[in-house]
């Protein structure tokens, strides 16, 4: 198994992680269409101590959206890095930080009843209205 490098935006934060994510998705909720600036999160989700922050862990800043869900930042270039998804212990890594390509791609949408009115989502995918059953 590789292993997979990331950071942010001004490469003050840096991360290492296997490359054996449990899932690749997009996410088209209005929450993560507002964290990240864009029509939808493409998120690998990866057991949380899995990850390795290997600099800048003092840039990292949290916002708790909700008592589930933490999200992280680089503070410096405000990067969305990932969501910590606490009850799993699970990490949704924001695919757009990888500086180093996973051997998988997305292969789903979610909450696409919530999803950009401008933005079609590959119909080649499976998607959700909502969450995954």
């Amino acid at each position: 198994m590789s292993t997979l490098s990331a950071s942010c935006l001004c490469g003050g934060v840096r991360l290492t992680l296997p490359d054996n994510f449990l899932y690749m998705g997009n996410c088209h909720c209005s929450e993560c269409r507002k964290f990240t600036g864009s029509d939808y999160s493409s998120v690998g989700g990866i057991e949380a101590d899995k990850v390795s922050v290997t600099a800048g862990q003092a840039h990292i800043r949290y916002y708790e959206k909700s008592s589930e869900t933490v999200l992280a930042f680089c503070g410096q270039c405000g990067s969305s890095l990932f969501s910590h998804k606490i009850n799993k212990g699970v990490f949704n890594i924001r695919l757009g930080i990888l500086d180093t390509a996973p051997q998988s791609a997305p292969n789903f949408h979610i909450h696409t009843a919530s999803k950009a009115p401008w933005h079609t989502p590959n119909e080649a995918l499976k998607q959700f209205e909502y969450g995954p059953d």
